[in-house]
């Protein structure tokens, strides 16, 4: 019995080692040069990215796309940043309605402060489950929306980088 309880053990444990994965995740730094050129060709919209990028933000996704939540002709350009800190940070710019925007951008947070970045007036906006953060700038018909799980004061800080790409 012991003999066959051995067997059983070292046969678990060769199916452990086999089998083992890490629970780290790894996101691959993007490029997101190509998705700026191809929005700077393709739009009059005045997109903004993060200039000088934060310290130890790493790209995750760059996006220009049609606006899920507009009309036919409107555009967003999207950036999705993780932090040193593993937290999630993203940067949408619209030409789609600010409130059908803002409500998806934001899953539905509530707007009920502002706070001056740079000489522009951003609505605060949170929503606790999920937990989502957000800063809204509405300027004409362009919408910027700076949300994700970062803390308010990293979401000030980055909003306060944003300019026009260099060309």
């Amino acid at each position: 019995m012991v003999l066959s309880m051995g067997a059983v053990l070292a046969s678990v444990a060769i199916i452990l080692i086999i089998t083992h994965r890490s629970h780290q995740q790894v996101l691959p730094p993007v490029d997101f040069a190509g998705a700026v050129s191809l929005a700077q060709t393709q739009t009059q919209l005045p997109i903004e990215v993060p200039t000088p990028l934060p310290s130890g933000y790493v790209v995750t996704s760059a996006r220009f796309e049609p606006e899920s939540y507009g009309a036919t002709g409107d555009m967003r350009w999207y950036l999705g940043y993780q932090t040193p800190g593993g937290q999630y940070v993203s940067l949408w710019q619209s030409t789609g309605p600010a409130d059908r925007v803002v409500a998806g951008a934001t899953d539905g947070a509530s707007c009920d402060g502002s706070v001056v970045i740079l000489k522009d007036t951003w609505q605060t906006c949170q929503n606790p489950n999920p937990l989502n953060r957000a800063l809204v700038r509405v300027q004409g018909r362009i919408t910027t929306v700076v949300s994700g799980t970062a803390s308010f004061a990293d979401l000030k800080a980055f909003a306060g980088t944003l300019q026009p790409p260099k060309k």
